[in-house]
């Protein structure tokens, strides 16, 4: 091979080379660009509304998204899907030729079948499909997006319907309906009724315009309202105009015209409704002679007066109605109002609105005559209504209304009969007697209670002599002698006995006045008497009892002495013995003789602070009235060096504590014993004992808190009462507490505490200022 040779050869190489490095740079290119469309149609794919299925050509699912699964209620269980089977079976043959017709056209689109879905109701899909080749160009699937038209086309079979009966509706109707063009009297759509109401036929009528049949009088109004409809200045319009007919006749109609817009809102159309009015028209204008005629007879009866036509528009009213319900127009005015919203603008003038407003109602649906029907506003009037339908050839042309106030004949009446009745039952119910008497002194009336006070029936009483019914003669001259002082003016309360006719003994307190009658004379009395005899005996009771208890105090008090004396001297004596005998005999009985000595000596010293306890707790008796000013940071300052408090134990005492009117020895006794106990019971290492007072309004406050052992919930109201300990403290003797609650008592205050097991206790007193 010559050097020729060899060169060709390493050129070919080396453009081989750089062809070849050219070519990877752009397979990687394409690469980049194939993972960037894949990208792009995963994010499609994933976020797209439709559902979008790829399937092999046997019909499982290869891939879809999550709308497809929910759609045919895929439940991503590992187990193929395969969409033949969620087909319709009524569509299945439709949907395999359609896959047939896909695999030679490579594509379809807008083709529908019915699914059933996962809660068993049948869907409608609207599929479109193409096939997807393999690099080879074979057909591997198809890929497919499926949208759910089933609302769609129920939407539009529902508009078919409607449509369907549209059309029967317009060409039924009893009315007339015409459409036609803005600004344009050609009609683009008219039904029958419109033709016989004019008198032409449905052709004749294609050749005729609105203008041309439209009464020449009316036309001008009827253009520019056309022209103020077609502009957008007014949406629709409602009058009354005359028409020609065919023949000539004059024919009155009501039309109601509308505007029909396009999105822009712009007018496209308009919609007429016409309705024959001719013969009501004419029965007004005869309604309206009739009403001149009666409006002149009515105008000035004393009678308020309203006529209504049929439309219940006001046809007539004189000024008589105009004062009674205080119309702010004048009779002239109110003609041609509408009735009916007049009684919706004045309804909250009446009692029980909603009744006025069915029972008017009700009057002009039965068209019959109501006389004295009864209303009642609330400013307190009542009226009596009349109602007389009004008819021409037994054909009804309205109504008339007449009103009378009757409140001051009514009001009187029934103000009697109400007055009577109240005052009879509260004078039969009375727990206290009333007796009525004449000049005589005979009984005209008297009450149950008075009847039962004197032990006789009422029949026995009514016209007697009310001396006739007591026994006694010292309380017939007692009665003889307030007789007198009635006749005289005089009046006042007086108590006496005496035996009714059931030999029962009553002690009544009695009240009696003069009664006059209407010119202002003297015609008799009034007594009321209350039955006192109970009262009577329970004071007498009362009294006794209280003697008694007084006498009974005494003895317990200076028995209370007498025992405590008697129980201290024993004391003293074993406590004075024992301790000889620790003296004289202490080598002998050695160091557990001479403990059980000191046991009895504490023992002996408990029983006599426990009698000196029980001595205060039953001195204390009412609230003394030797009161004085009690400083009371002094008095715990003072308490403080009395008590023997331990060195780990702190009490602390609020400068702020007040001066208090009362019992210096009363309230030392409370502070120290709550003191004492909070100094008894506490357990820490570093106790303390906070002395506390927040001033109220009406209240002093004070508060004694410790950190000790605590008392459980369930005890917080057994502490107060006598013998209640619930610590083995050896210098507690279970009346502490109560002594506290005794001195809160005499005092009127309240005591109350909040603690909690192994956390202290905080006692509150609270005082009246």
């Amino acid at each position: 091979m010559n050097e020729n040779e060899i060169l060709s050869l390493k050129k070919a190489l080396e453009e081989e080379r750089v062809a070849r490095k050219l070519a990877e740079q752009k397979h990687a290119k394409l690469e980049e660009s194939l993972l960037q469309k894949e990208s792009e149609f995963k994010g499609i794919y994933e976020n797209v509304n439709d559902a979008f299925v790829l399937i092999d050509l046997n019909g499982y699912v290869l891939k879809m998204n999550k709308i497809a699964e929910q759609m045919f209620g895929y439940q991503n269980n590992g187990k193929p899907l395969n969409l033949m089977e969620k087909v319709h079976p009524k569509d299945y043959k439709y949907t395999l030729d359609a896959f047939k017709k896909l695999l030679k056209t490579g594509r379809y689109s807008k083709y529908r079948s019915r699914i059933i879905a996962p809660d068993e109701t049948v869907k409608t899909l609207e599929v479109n499909c193409s096939l997807v080749f393999d690099k080879d160009g074979q057909i591997t699937g198809a890929l497919g997006i499926a949208r759910d038209v089933t609302q769609e086309i129920e939407v539009q079979e529902l508009l078919e319907q409607q449509k369907k009966q549209m059309d029967i509706i317009f060409d039924n109707s009893p009315v007339g309906i015409v459409l036609s063009k803005e600004k344009d009297d050609d009609f683009l759509l008219i039904n029958k009724a419109i033709g016989d109401m004019l008198g032409y036929t449905m052709e004749e009528m294609k050749e005729v315009t609105v203008n041309q049949f439209t009464h020449p009088d009316d036309r001008k109004i009827s253009l520019r309202f056309r022209e103020r409809l077609s502009t957008g200045k007014i949406d629709n319009y409602n009058i009354e105009k005359r028409y020609i007919k065919k023949s000539g006749e004059v024919v009155w109609a009501k039309t109601v015209v509308n505007s029909v817009k396009d999105s822009t809102g712009k007018v496209k159309f308009q919609v007429a409704i016409v309705e024959d009015i001719t013969e009501n028209k004419l029965a007004k204008e005869k309604l309206i002679e009739s009403e001149n005629r009666l409006s002149s007879l009515i105008s000035n009866l004393d009678s308020a007066v309203l006529l209504e036509n049929e439309q219940r528009e006001i046809a007539i009213v004189n000024k008589k109605f105009c004062d009674i319900f205080s119309m702010p127009m004048s009779p002239e005015e109110l003609v041609g109002q509408d009735c009916a919203k007049l009684l919706r603008e004045s309804i909250g003038f009446f009692e029980e609105p909603e009744r006025i407003e069915s029972r008017i109602n009700k009057l002009i649906k039965d068209k019959k005559v109501i006389l004295g029907d009864e209303l009642r506003l609330i400013d307190g009037r009542i009226l009596e209504r009349d109602y007389i339908p009004i008819s021409q050839d037994s054909e009804y042309k309205g109504h008339l209304w007449t009103y009378r106030d009757v409140t001051l004949s009514r009001n009187y009446r029934k103000n009697l009969e109400t007055q009577k009745k109240r005052y009879s039952n509260i004078i039969a119910n009375l727990k206290l007697g009333l007796v009525e008497l004449s000049g005589e002194g005979k009984i005209l009336s008297a009450n149950k209670s008075f009847v039962k006070m004197t032990g006789f029936e009422e029949e026995e009483i009514l016209g007697k002599s009310l001396r006739g019914l007591f026994k006694k003669e010292r309380i017939k001259d007692l009665i003889q002698q307030r007789n007198k002082n009635k006749r005289e003016g005089k009046t006042g309360s007086y108590e006496f006995k005496f035996i009714n006719n059931s030999n029962e003994e009553k002690i009544l307190l009695v009240s009696a006045a003069p009664s006059y009658s209407i010119k202002g004379e003297m015609i008799g009395s009034i007594g009321i008497i209350l039955d006192i005899t109970h009262i009577k005996k329970l004071e007498s009771q009362k009294e006794e009892l209280l003697k008694t208890l007084e006498m009974r105090n005494v003895e317990l008090e200076e028995y209370a002495h007498i025992v405590s004396h008697d129980l201290k001297s024993p004391l003293r004596s074993i406590s004075a013995l024992t301790s000889w005998l620790k003296e004289d005999y202490g080598d002998n009985i050695g160091e557990d003789g001479k403990k059980n000595i000191d046991l009895i000596q504490e023992v002996v010293q408990k029983m006599e602070t426990l009698i000196n306890d029980i001595l205060n707790y039953s001195s204390i008796k009412e609230k003394s009235n030797d009161l004085e000013n009690v400083d009371i940071y002094e008095l715990i300052s003072d308490i403080k060096k009395l008590i023997f408090v331990p060195k780990h134990i702190t009490i602390n005492i609020d400068e702020n504590l007040p001066v208090i009117k009362a019992d210096k020895v009363r309230i030392q006794q409370l502070f120290q014993n709550l003191i004492s106990n909070a100094v008894n019971y506490t357990d820490k290492e570093k106790g303390y004992v906070n002395v506390g007072y927040q001033e109220k309004k009406k209240h002093h406050l004070f508060t004694v808190e410790d950190n000790g052992v605590g008392i459980a919930k369930e005890y917080h109201d057994k502490i107060f009462k006598v013998f209640e300990s619930l610590g083995d403290h050896k210098d507690s003797t279970g009346i502490g507490l109560s002594i506290v609650k005794k001195i809160v008592d005499v005092y009127e205050g309240k005591i109350w505490l909040e603690s909690e097991e192994g956390k202290g206790t905080n006692f509150f007193i609270e005082f009246k200022k």
